[in-house]
């Protein structure tokens, strides 16, 4: 007789992991639900879709039957449901059978679904960039291809080079990139440097740093890297006009020649 998966595994517990396909499950967009998120109007994450369409969903959602309607609701995973039906879009078109998702029963009162929703979503610990670039490396010695590495990192190829990239700098530029100090852009522009100059240049973009928020930080590391600005379109301009107010409101005008008493 055949034994039984907790059996086998020594596991203390075991329940049913559920399959579904993601057309049938529903995503709360009710702001008087208890299952709503505001996440759900997000733009679906292409690069996960990819990802799905490459391996499948890895990570169970969790859904809940609405005692009202009978329907099946997503309590947490509405990105990845989001992303599995815009991949097996792709897969339709190919003609390749449709990824399904797993998931697991929320059993815990709908009224509190929200403790389930923010706790899934804080619970997580994203990777450091050198933990990345170290998995990554792996993942060549084991034969696959960056544009293989970039669908299952969810990036593209240029950030795969970028992070990898980081493997071969100072401990000080790594360490600077860990801690959030400066960014793999700016590392790569580094790794052209020789690696004494490189020290020089990552001690002065983290002072340039310290003490900024975070559009004036990359103004003045910019700076210390000695990028040009970039000029923006006359319609990057309006756009940004449309979310100003006050001084920089009227700069804006100015600039697009619209400010009030402007010649004529």
């Amino acid at each position: 007789m055949a034994k039984k998966s907790k059996d086998v595994y020594g596991a203390e517990g075991q329940s049913n992991l559920l399959t579904f396909d993601p057309d049938k499950l529903v995503l709360v967009t009710d702001e008087t639900s208890p299952l709503y998120d505001p996440r759900v109007h997000l733009a679906v994450d292409e690069a996960m879709a990819r990802n799905i369409d490459f391996q499948g969903v890895l990570e169970p959602i969790g859904i809940s039957k609405n005692p009202e309607t009978g329907e099946t609701e997503v309590v947490f995973g509405r990105q990845r449901v989001k992303a599995a039906r815009l991949a097996n879009q792709w897969r339709h078109h190919r003609g390749e059978p449709p990824r399904l998702i797993p998931g697991v029963v929320w059993h815990g009162e709908r009224r509190n679904a929200l403790d389930a929703i923010v706790g899934e979503n804080e619970a997580r610990t994203a990777d450091t960039p050198l933990g990345r670039a170290e998995k990554m490396r792996r993942h060549l010695t084991l034969g696959k291809g960056e544009d293989q590495i970039a669908v299952i990192y969810s990036c593209s190829v240029a950030t795969v080079r970028d992070t990898l990239a980081l493997l071969d700098s100072p401990r000080v530029v790594q360490n600077a990139v860990e801690s959030g100090q400066i960014t793999l852009t700016h590392a790569k522009a580094l790794a052209k440097l020789p690696v004494a100059e490189q020290r020089t240049k990552v001690a002065e973009l983290v002072q340039a740093g310290q003490g900024v928020k975070a559009h004036e930080r990359s103004r003045k590391q910019a700076a210390v890297m000695g990028e040009r600005p970039r000029v923006k379109s006359r319609k990057q301009i309006q756009a940004a006009l449309e979310q100003a107010q006050g001084d920089y409101a009227a700069a804006l005008r100015w600039v697009l020649g619209t400010e009030e008493g402007a010649a004529e």
